[in-house]
Order: C-alpha cells, then sequence, then structure tokens
C-alpha cells in the first residue's frame, strides 16, 4: 500500500496501491462507511490527480451500499505517478447529475470488481441523459 487516508469526517477511506515493479500501476479503493439511505441508491466522489504528462485526471468512483458491510469500491488509476492528488467526499447521485462522456469513459473503463461496476449500473439506472447511459453501457461490457 502507497498510501491510506480518511476523509475529515472520517466516513470515506482511500487505499492507493502501487503494483507492479518495473512499470508501475495504482489503483485505489474507497470504502464509504455510514452510507445512508436506501441499499442500491449510488453515492459518487470526485478524485483528480495529475497524470504522467502533467494533465488533470478526473476519476469518478461511484459506490453503492449493499445488503452487508460498507459500500465500496476498487479501481485502477489511469496514467498516475504517485503524487498529489484530491478527493470530494461522497454525495448521492441524482437523475440530474452531468458529467462529461470522456470523463464517464475513464471513470467506468477504471473499474476493476463486479462491486464497482454494479455500482456504475445503479448510475446509469438513476441518471437521465440517456447519451451517458449509453457510454456507461459501453464501458461495462
Amino acid at each position: 500500500m502507497l498510501v491510506e487516508a480518511s476523509s475529515p469526517d472520517g466516513t470515506a477511506r482511500f487505499l492507493v496501491r502501487r503494483h507492479g515493479d518495473t512499470v508501475p500501476a495504482y489503483s485505489l479503493e474507497l470504502v464509504v462507511h455510514g452510507a445512508e439511505g436506501v441499499a442500491g441508491t449510488p453515492l459518487m466522489t470526485t478524485v483528480r490527480y495529475t497524470g504522467g504528462a502533467g494533465s488533470e485526471r478526473v476519476l469518478l468512483v461511484p459506490v453503492v451500499r449493499g445488503r452487508f458491510g460498507p459500500a465500496a469500491s476498487y479501481v485502477r488509476l489511469p496514467d498516475f505517478v504517485g503524487r498529489e492528488w484530491t478527493a470530494s467526499t461522497a454525495a448521492p447521485v441524482s437523475p440530474d447529475s452531468m458529467w462529461t462522456a470522456e470523463t464517464i469513459t475513464l471513470s467506468a473503463g477504471a473499474s476493476l470488481n463486479d462491486a464497482t461496476r454494479d455500482a456504475w449500473r445503479a448510475v446509469r439506472a438513476l441518471i437521465s441523459d440517456a447519451g451517458l447511459r449509453r457510454v456507461i453501457d459501453q464501458e461495462l461490457q
């Protein structure tokens, strides 16, 4: 593990891991404790970091509370080089939530486990933008 951090209110825990020796790759596990609301209702966290070429990357990480345990997701951090990053508080997704297709493509494509893909499916079912729903479907295939 490279970094372990918590949100100021202590509800979210972020674990950044480094994989590989020669060419490192990075992943992020997000665990949200006390996610209120109905099981299956998605929350979204925005992670921002600087990529290898110096460009800002924005990665959306959804979580959804299951029947057991805390809400959690596991994602790849594309082009992350192990430097500074920030994350927003996990906020409920609404039907009016809007993101760019490019951000959705990068974010949904970074999913590393079924819990994260299920969270994206919950986001897809909730948002009203048909174009973004298609992008999510494409990335989860």
